[in-house]
């Protein structure tokens, strides 16, 4: 039983009986030698630049390598699933070989080589004998699809059974080949059938003896370039320019010309030009210009009237919202002196004025416990209603942290460490604000406060120059989230003010573009009466601001906020 040879070998002994081409798969990012290749003739130019390349080969045993008579390579390249176009030639590992159905020519005719004509680095063709074949510029050959027939498949089972007649493959190119469904090798055509892989090669062929091969020539591309623009600028021009009856029936005429002269090139010259692309073009600007006219003239009958109409109700609606805005903002801020009004320790007035009907600044103040009060001011950066949505939720939240965290209570660094951390958490805007806060212990008159990026507070008694609070400012909310904000400590005296306000007061212009300025401010407050009340400090410093700034719109909210001590 060793003695017999096996099946590879009596395969081989095959092979060498008759005129056989085997085919390889090209692989990339292997490492197997190049295949055997069939002598190849260059015409012109060194063609390997502009092929189809491949690292290397997946080639049959050695032993099946030497019975055939020819070698080549079978792979294609597949656009979405679809097979288009078969490479002529091929560089597979530095071996240029040729295609199965090029092979099997050059093998039937018995000739010694193949040609390839190169001009350029470009491929022009390929040729076995006379026959010559015009290929795209990389090699490659667009299939000329027919209809999947039967009739060219023969059972191999009646080839080995012996039921089949000898005089059905006489004289004929036989492709073997599978064509279980379940297989890889079975591909989609530009026809939208599925057919077996040695199916295609096969129909390769038959476009090449018919002389049908189709060729998308070099200058198809500049064609449809100018086909698209001529169509562009024709639609363009001659729309506005003539009447619909004229112009329907040409631009009919010119797209059923374009059609015709597309199908002709295909059926007659067996090239391929896209008269699709300036088609698509004109129904896709025309129908849009069309639509545009008919539109434009519908909507011009009452433009006009229904633009005002809709402007005046957009208008008293967004007044609406926005004063409903206002009044909410304004809403939640407190009523200082009605709150302390039985505070007889604490003389306290705060007054916000948004630049526009909602605003960014806050302030409040409410007491911890019998003996201490509470009391912040900030300023949101921007203005409008992101920076009153944001102001209110800062405001919301301090208050919130000051009544229920003992810590923050007895540790305003402590609170503005919390709601740094709290309120740069959901910040998807990006925004900051600057406050200070302050706790009076109304018991010794002593201010325990921080200071996060905001103007430093001023410090006086009446007829005096006013200083201002001492402790080192950190950075604004939301702008260094791990930031460890400390706590600052300051004595108030008998009848001495605290003056916290925003940058709407020292910033405010006048129409020269000149600031009020905090030397106005000094003056302002240096010249008050030592028998005022918080309420007049504020009233005054807001006149004076408001009569700097006449006749010019507010560019940033005025806050203010003034306290004084009474032991």
């Amino acid at each position: 039983m060793c003695a017999l040879p096996s099946n590879d070998a009596l395969l081989a002994a095959s092979l060498r009986q008759g005129k056989a081409v085997l085919g390889v798969a090209g692989i990339d990012g292997g490492s197997r030698g190049a295949p055997r290749a069939p002598p190849m003739r260059v015409i012109g130019d060194d063609p390997r630049s502009s092929m189809r390349r491949f690292d290397a080969a997946l080639t049959n045993l050695p032993e099946l390598e030497d019975a055939a008579a020819g070698h080549a390579i079978l792979s294609t390249d597949i656009q979405y699933g679809v097979v288009r176009r078969v490479p002529m030639v091929a560089d597979i590992g530095g071996t240029v070989l040729p295609s199965l159905s090029l092979e099997i020519l050059r093998v039937a005719s018995g000739s010694s080589n193949f040609v390839i004509k190169a001009n350029g680095g470009r491929i022009e063709g390929v040729a076995v004998k006379e026959l010559f074949v015009p290929t795209q510029e990389d090699g490659s050959l667009w299939v000329h699809y027919g209809r999947h027939d039967a009739a060219r498949f023969v059972s191999a089972a009646k080839a080995l059974d012996g039921s089949l007649d000898p005089e059905v493959l006489r004289h004929k190119l036989v492709l073997v080949g599978l064509s279980g469904l379940g297989l890889v090798d079975f591909y989609s055509t530009a026809l939208g059938e599925r057919v077996p892989g040695v199916e295609i090669h096969a129909q390769v062929v038959e476009s090449i003896f018919d002389g049908t091969t189709l060729l998308r020539p070099r200058w198809a591309l500049w064609l449809e370039g100018v086909l698209m623009l001529a169509v562009g600028l024709s639609v363009s021009w001659l729309f506005p320019r003539m009447r619909a009856r004229v112009l329907m029936p040409l631009m009919l005429l010119a797209t059923v010309l374009l059609a015709i002269g597309g199908v002709a090139a295909y059926a007659n010259a067996h090239r391929l030009i896209d008269v699709v692309s300036p088609i698509s073009i004109f129904v896709v600007m025309f129908g849009f210009m069309l639509a545009n006219l008919l539109i434009r003239e519908e909507m011009q009958r009452k433009a006009l009237e229904s633009d005002l109409q809709l402007q005046r109700e957009q208008a008293a609606k967004a007044r609406g919202e926005m004063e409903a805005a206002r009044r909410i903002q304004l809403g939640i801020l407190p009523d200082v002196e009605s709150q302390f009004l039985r505070e007889s320790r604490l003389d306290i007035a705060a007054r916000m004025e948004p630049a526009r009907l909602v605003g960014g600044d806050l302030y409040d103040c409410f007491m911890l416990d019998e003996h201490r009060a509470f009391f912040a001011i900030g300023d949101v950066c921007g203005k409008g209603v992101p920076a009153s949505l944001f102001m209110v939720i800062s405001k919301t939240l301090c208050k919130s942290l000051a009544l229920r965290d003992e810590a923050a209570q007895v540790d305003p660094g402590a609170l503005m460490r919390r709601a740094n951390l709290e309120i740069s958490r959901d910040n998807p805007e990006m925004l900051f604000v600057t406050a200070f806060i302050g706790v009076l212990d109304l018991r010794t008159g002593e201010v325990s406060y921080c200071n996060a990026g905001h103007d430093r507070p001023l410090v006086f008694v009446p007829g005096s120059a006013p200083r201002e609070l001492g402790g080192a400012r950190a950075p604004a909310i939301c702008v260094a989230e791990d930031f460890e904000y400390r706590m600052h400590r300051q004595q108030l005296t008998a009848g001495e003010f605290l003056c916290v306000f925003t940058d709407g007061v020292t910033e405010a212009e006048n129409l020269a573009q000149e600031q009020y300025g905090k030397a106005r401010l000094d003056s302002v407050l240096s010249g008050i009466d030592p028998g005022a009340t918080a309420r007049e400090l504020l009233d005054a410093v807001c006149a004076s601001v408001h009569a700097f700034a006449a006749g010019r719109e507010p560019s940033d909210d005025l806050t203010l906020m003034v306290l004084r001590w009474k032991p």
